[in-house]
């Protein structure tokens, strides 16, 4: 290569350093190697055609720098806005209100919808449609929530996720027609087998998520902050309790008053749990708040749905009933999943840790 070319590969050198820093990062080096090879074949046809290219390349960067810059620029830009709308302070109203979001909507929608009036005017498929929108509005600020590093208020939206992962899992491997359709014995004994298999691969799902989240970039910050308060996993699966209780409802019609209802104690546990400092506060509220919801689908149950329920057995002069059973099971499920979690550190992290300082 002659002094000419090299001249102008120089020049092309300093022309780089006009890009954004993750620019040069990722391509100059690159873009370096291919500008010397064309000088070098340009050179080869005489002195005109390393400037004729070297021209070229001048004339063509006042657009790439606007492109690259414009690239930088826009996740800057995406970024401030996500940190603006979902990133709150601690206790705040709008960490609040976006915890709350999945209690509010999904109670609103099924409870309006199950009145007598509403539920006869409304059809199948619009109903169907009403209620994809507002799960995809729900998962779209779950996604929202991963991409700001998985705040407090996105809890709820990632135990309503894994919790119902973990049943769909449990349905299409058939566990669930074998407990209840194929396997022996009464079905109370059934019922709560299933509910204790489901609480084990819950626990191990979880675990298992929190292990891929050490390792992802996208959310490592937030297995630090779990190591840091446990009691998040147990706000997620408070999360995964909800759908629980809105299960409850599946068999009772007219039932939109009590699903209204539920909307209260699950608003204030979520508030108690985001203004309360005290680990065992924040816990208690999240159980009280499982517990009377559950009390409210038991009263539903007992005024509008257990004279057809079918008995189970009898405790002193209360003949206790399949409806009466399945939320009392779905109860201590509800509070299970509240409080295993707790068992994370004991069993997994503390002890890999204490290996690695070792």
């Amino acid at each position: 290569m002659n002094n000419a070319s090299l001249w102008f590969t120089r020049l092309y050198a300093q022309l780089l350093a006009l890009y954004p820093r993750r620019f040069q990062a990722d391509f100059a080096e690159e873009m370096k190697a291919v500008f010397a090879l064309r000088i070098k074949e340009a050179a080869r046809a005489g002195i005109g055609q390393p400037l004729c290219l070297t021209l070229r390349e001048m004339g063509a960067l006042p657009l790439a720098l606007w492109a690259a810059y414009t690239r930088e620029r826009r996740p800057l830009i995406m970024q401030k806005r996500l940190v603006r709308w979902f990133i709150h302070e601690p206790g705040s109203w709008q960490e609040i209100l976006l915890a709350s979001l999945p209690f509010l909507a999904l109670c609103l929608v099924l409870g309006t919808f199950s009145f007598k009036a509403m539920e006869a005017g409304l059809s199948p498929l619009v109903g169907l449609g009403l209620m994809g929108l507002i799960i995809l509005a729900l998962a779209l600020l779950g996604i929202a929530g991963m991409l700001v590093r998985l705040p407090r208020w996105s809890m709820p939206y990632a135990g309503v996720l894994i919790a119902g992962a973990v049943f769909l899992a449990l349905n299409l491997l058939g566990l669930q027609d074998l407990f209840f359709g194929g396997m022996q014995g009464p079905w109370w004994l059934r019922m709560a087998a299933f509910e204790l298999l489901y609480l084990v691969v819950l626990f191990a799902a979880t675990l298992l998520s929190l292990r891929l989240a050490r390792k992802i970039a996208l959310t490592s910050i937030f297995f630090e902050q779990v190591r840091k308060d446990w009691s998040l996993i147990s706000f997620a699966m408070y999360g995964g309790a909800f759908t629980l209780v809105i299960g409850m409802y599946e068999e009772i019609a007219n039932g939109g008053l009590y699903i209204l209802l539920t909307i209260l104690p699950f608003l204030f546990s979520t508030w108690v749990y985001l203004r309360q400092p005290s680990l065992r506060r924040r816990l208690t509220a999240l159980s009280l708040g499982i517990t009377v919801a559950m009390g409210i689908a038991l009263v539903a149950h007992l005024l509008r749905m257990d004279l057809f329920s079918p008995a189970v057995f009898q405790v002193g002069g209360m003949v206790v009933t399949r409806s009466i059973l399945s939320i009392f099971l779905s109860w201590l499920l509800g509070l299970g999943m509240l409080f295993v979690p707790m068992l994370l550190p004991r069993i997994s992290f503390d002890k890999q840790a204490q290996v690695q300082t070792a």
